[in-house]
């Protein structure tokens, strides 16, 4: 049995780079993995400073959140037909408009 010396190159450099790769991938992971519990850590003491310095609890902040989805999950329901038409309608004139 004969060895390819070039094939053991080739698959050499596949291995190596996909080595190169996923350790590249697993240091960006894990880069990013250290900022968010730093994030997360520094947030929680602003918090807690915010927190001791106002009347606010994280009640109020949950209390919001649930209020501000509410709200958004209204607004982003499709906008009254007569609303519609008339953007359509300024729409068109703006469009007449450019073309005299």
């Amino acid at each position: 049995m004969t060895i390819d010396t070039r094939h053991l190159v080739g698959l050499f450099l596949i291995l190596y780079r996909a080595t190169n790769a996923a350790d590249s991938t697993g240091n960006f992971l894990l880069q990013n993995y250290k900022q968010a519990l730093d994030t997360q850590a520094n947030l929680l003491r602003e918090l807690h400073i915010f927190e001791a310095s106002t009347k606010f609890t994280a009640t109020d902040f949950l209390r919001w959140h649930k209020e501000e989805t509410a709200f958004l999950s209204i607004a982003k329901r499709k906008e009254p037909d007569v609303l519609a038409l008339k953007v359509s309608y300024v729409e068109a004139m703006e469009y007449l408009f450019e073309l005299q």
